[in-house]
């Protein structure tokens, strides 16, 4: 079994990596797996952050398409009875357990790094507290949070961007506002808001019969209210282009002004945050 792991980053060409060597390459993998005598004796599987067909070459009519020679399985989070399963066999105080589930979802790596600052602190004898698990989470998946955000496409990012806005909608200290009708837009946009979903990022519930969009991991949240209270006007003017293919003139304005305000006004959301999440204080 040949396992090639970020096999995505292959796709990445530079000055000694050229488009046609990224070409060769994947010919020469294609090969081995279909067409030489060693495919009798070989497995090959590959893993990539995103499918191969929105990262990889372009396809042409010359090219055969990646599904042709790879079957794709995506790798979903745990369910709430796969995780209750888990945590079930480790000693928690309810506390404890409701910061792991805050925190980390149903993410198998999220989950098991909190697993492991968890052994680590009982190994040396420190007491652990929620926040403490929290801090130490936070610092040890800083790069997971950050790669998920980073490799979000800018329609993906902005959909993130306007599930955080709509929760904190009328909450923020000092500062009320409509975004309008955001539901049509994440109606029209069900394909990439079921990718998402599916990618472990967000996930679905049902308040008063309405079907809402919350993040999986509130420190992913938190990711991108920071993201939101750190644009500048440059990133702002990028995005304006995006809000305008997904919404009116009007609301895309609407929302470039709460960026705009909570972008100059960072203390703003601290009210609403700690009233909502129980581990806020560590994410300051």
């Amino acid at each position: 079994m040949l396992l090639l792991d970020d096999y995505d980053a292959t796709f990445r060409s530079h000055s000694q990596y050229t488009e046609t060597d990224v070409e060769i390459f994947l010919s020469e993998c294609r090969n081995l797996a279909y067409h030489s005598s060693e495919r009798k004796y070989l497995s090959m599987i590959v893993t990539s952050l995103r499918r191969l067909n929105e990262t990889g070459p372009s396809l042409t009519p010359e090219k055969s398409p990646w599904y042709n020679h790879y079957a794709f399985q995506q790798l979903k989070p745990l369910t709430q009875e796969n995780v209750d399963s888990l945590l079930n066999k480790i000693e928690l105080t309810s506390k404890l357990r409701e910061g792991i589930e805050e925190i980390a979802g149903g993410n198998p790596a999220l989950l098991q790094n909190s697993g492991f600052i968890l052994h680590n602190k009982r190994r040396s004898g420190e007491t652990i507290t929620a926040e403490i698990l929290a801090r130490d989470f936070v610092a040890a998946t800083e790069h997971f949070f950050q790669d998920t955000w980073q490799l979000a496409n800018e329609l993906e990012q902005t959909l993130l961007m306007l599930i955080a806005l709509s929760k904190l909608a009328g909450r923020v200290q000092n500062k009320r506002y409509d975004l309008g009708d955001i539901n049509v837009i994440f109606s029209q946009k069900e394909r990439e808001l079921i990718d998402l979903e599916q990618r472990g990022v967000i996930k679905r519930s049902i308040e008063q019969e309405n079907q809402v969009y919350l993040f999986s991991s509130t420190i992913m949240e938190w990711w991108v209210i920071k993201e939101i209270e750190n644009t500048n006007a440059e990133t702002l003017k990028q995005r304006e282009k995006v809000f305008l293919n997904l919404m009116s003139h009007q609301q895309a304005q609407k929302v470039t002004n709460v960026i705009k305000y909570l972008s100059e006004n960072k203390e703003a959301t601290k009210s609403i945050v700690k009233w909502e999440w129980k581990l806020s204080r560590c994410f300051a």
